[in-house]
């Protein structure tokens, strides 16, 4: 804290001193240096005297960071701002317009009940300006004067002065009346927009700048024309917004008023969509940023926007090499939307392409998207066994694991796609490491395991692997091997599943291959039975049980025959 009053008493003697204060870049520096303590939370109140003096300075930088310090400390030290109060009702006659509107700005951000009659002339002032800028810092500044007197603003002719100016010249004023308007009547549900009010905004779109159109179709949203006549007027205003805009926003911006206006006729979003769509695929071919273009997609998939008018133009959501993969996930997202039976294959083709450069969490959400697209769309069903089939064919093993613990939760209407897929899984399961992944074959095997040639060679392999992870597990306790707690429950989880999916598969492949697997079913019946966790010796006991009540069943039924 003494470093901090050191420095401060330092900065404030260079500031007195009349050689400091002739140079204008030294002066910059020394006031920014206040600036930047006030900011990191020290106490500059003893240099604020010093500082009010320099609102008089005649660099506008040095102004702009006094009046950040007076905004900071205005409620603190309220006498500061009796002192400031002069300087800047000068400042808002001044020539320069830059320091016209940054003494509205200052005068506007010290909150003091002291400054309300100042403020309220020079915030009529400045509306009536000759200045663009200096009329929307006017505007802004009424909302900082409505904060603290609002009778100056409803009871004066401030806000119908800002009504006014919603026809001016320099469209940034026109927002920046809207935004004033819209606090002021806050408490009323913000601005009445008429219809021709609504009308005038509309018709003079075209005149604003891309930001202001924005915010503009944004806050036109509140307006609902009170007949056909009145809307169809709108929507012709709006048509050329809509289709011929060169900003993207612009023209989604265009799109959402287009369709609240239009919410009743079906025929007329349908066209102007189309339409929007045309403006922004050309826009989409000139767009350089990723960051724009991922959004646009998210708009696409998120709000509802036709399939069917996209779908034309698939090939324009084909992922490059060189793509982010943020873009990327988002590209897949679409393409699975836009899936038919015509294009299936060139789109299952080109997801295949991509997913040898994705990572397993965006593999998984593509298959997951193919997937659920295919429950919707039974009839492209062949097109994404393919694709499952490359995806399998691929070599990573990971890839594998992914597409595995996906499959159990496939539904296909033919049964036979499985007979393409099962040399796909008896040729790679190796390479299958995780729990879940093994989890995930095991349950395909219970499912669809007479369409695996090799099955009981698998269940096999599973079971002898278990045999040695539970002998491994019996040689750490021996040796008293102490892990963490949580990496002893998890392993403990894993071990649990793989058991009694492996139980299940076994009991339901054993009807299928008595002869090769019985001996396995008994061996691995034990090892359940005599298990440290009840819900595999449960299981075990429960299972056979139903095979010994079968057998003996099957078994009257051939004595009975007899």
């Amino acid at each position: 804290m003494a470093d901090v009053h050191q420095d401060l008493a330092s900065i404030v003697n260079k500031l007195n001193d009349t050689e400091v204060r002739r140079d204008v870049r030294l002066v910059r520096s020394h006031i920014y240096e206040i600036l930047a303590l006030a900011t990191n939370g020290g106490d500059v109140t003893a240099a604020l005297p010093t500082v009010v003096k320099l609102l008089a300075h005649t660099d506008i930088f040095v102004k702009r960071v006094v009046g950040e310090l007076m905004a900071i400390y205005a409620e603190q030290v309220p006498e500061m701002v009796l002192l400031a109060t002069n300087t800047l009702v000068q400042d808002c006659q001044d020539v320069n317009p830059l320091v016209r509107g940054h003494g509205l700005r200052v005068l506007a951000s010290l909150q003091s009940h002291s400054t309300v009659e100042m403020l309220t002339s020079a915030v009529c002032a400045g509306l009536e300006d000759s200045s663009p800028y200096v009329r929307r810092s006017a505007a802004l500044a009424s909302v900082s004067l409505h904060r603290v007197s609002p009778a100056s603003v409803t009871e004066g002719r401030i806000w119908d002065l800002l009504y006014t100016h919603l026809s001016d010249s320099d469209s940034a004023t026109v927002a920046s009346c809207l935004c004033a308007l819209e606090e002021i009547f806050a408490k009323e549900k913000g601005i009445v927009i008429s219809n021709k009010l609504g009308h005038y905004l509309i018709s003079k779109l075209a005149l604003f700048t891309p930001t202001v159109q924005r915010f503009v179709l944004q806050f036109l949203l509140k307006h609902s024309p009170k007949s056909k006549v009145q809307m169809f007027d709108h929507l012709n205003d709006l048509d050329e917004s809509l289709s011929k805009s060169s900003s993207l926003a612009t023209t989604l911006c265009s799109l959402e008023l287009f369709c609240h206006l239009a919410s009743d006729l079906s025929k007329v979003r349908s066209k102007a969509y189309s339409n929007a769509w045309l403006a922004i695929k050309t826009n989409l071919a000139r767009e350089r940023s990723e960051e724009v273009v991922t959004a646009v997609i998210d708009y696409l998939c998120t709000t509802g926007f036709p399939v069917d008018v996209l779908v034309q133009d698939y090939t324009k959501f084909f992922c490059r090499d060189d793509e982010s993969i943020f873009l990327i996930r988002q590209k897949i997202r679409m393409l699975s939307r836009l899936i038919t039976p015509d294009n299936a294959e060139s789109i299952l083709e080109e997801l295949a392409r991509s997913a040898r450069h994705l990572c397993s969490g965006t593999l998984r959400e593509m298959v997951e998207s193919v997937v659920e697209a295919m429950s919707m769309k039974p009839e492209i069903e062949e097109s994404c066994v393919v694709f499952f089939k490359k995806l399998l064919q691929l070599g990573n093993a990971d890839f594998l694991d992914c597409v595995i613990q996906l499959l159990p939760t496939v539904t296909f209407s033919n049964s036979q796609h499985w007979l393409t897929l099962a040399p796909c899984i008896q040729d790679n399961y190796q390479q299958i490491q995780s729990v879940s992944g093994k989890v995930a074959l095991l349950e395909i095997i219970r499912a669809h395991g007479s369409l695996l040639r090799n099955a009981p060679e698998i269940l096999e392999q599973m079971l002898w692997e278990q045999e040695e992870k539970d002998s491994d597990k019996e040689e750490h306790m021996q040796k008293r091997d102490v892990s963490s707690h949580h990496t002893q429950q998890r392993h403990h989880s894993d071990s649990q599943k793989l058991k009694l999916t492996l139980l299940g598969a076994m009991v339901k492949m054993c009807f299928e291959h008595p002869g090769k697997l019985q001996p396995l079913l008994a061996k691995l019946m034990e090892q359940c039975i005599k298990d440290e966790n009840r819900h595999v010796r449960d299981r075990a006991l429960f299972l056979y049980g139903y095979l010994l009540g079968r057998v003996k069943r099957e078994a009257n039924s051939s004595l009975i025959c007899l």
